[in-house]
């Protein structure tokens, strides 16, 4: 018998992939809430102090808040993706919010036409719902793009 057969196995771990996705759905939540409540300053500083009209404030909340958040799914929520371009994160994260912004300002647009001086905060709220489910979308594609290399794999 050979001493290899005889040693003390070691307990297993989970593979890379298991750990990083235990914890992902958590970390992308708590990313995008952070960016709706950047989103949700910005918006309602420029609404209620600028005269810029909902559109572009809604627009310049989001680029803002696009950005920051982008990189905090990077950083934090796929953390095993640290070896992807930094395109792949962005742009995907880029392309959801432009669909994000599109379905959002024609869904407030829409709601200051038919609801006549509509509040902020009611705009704030159809914002934050219709990106909620292009954020779900966007999950599932960041998902797939920034998932960690395999180990073993150049």
């Amino acid at each position: 018998m050979s001493t290899a057969t005889l040693a003390p196995s070691t307990p297993s771990r989970p593979a890379p992939v298991q750990q990083w996705r235990a914890g992902t759905l958590p970390r992308f939540v708590a990313a995008g809430l952070t960016g709706n409540l950047a989103h949700a300053v910005v918006f309602l500083l420029l609404q209620v102090w600028t005269p810029i009209p909902v559109a572009v404030v809604n627009v310049t909340a989001t680029v803002f808040s696009t950005l920051m958040t982008n990189e905090m799914h990077r950083r934090f929520t796929f953390p095993g993706a640290a070896g992807t371009p930094w395109f792949h994160g962005h742009g995907v994260g880029g392309a959801a919010a432009l669909l994000g912004v599109v379905l959002s300002t024609a869904a407030l647009t829409a709601w200051h036409h038919l609801v006549p001086g509509a509040s902020a905060l009611s705009g704030l709220l159809l914002v934050h719902a219709v990106t909620g489910l292009v954020g779900l979308a966007n999950f599932l594609a960041l998902r797939t793009v920034l998932r960690p290399r395999a180990a073993g794999a150049a």
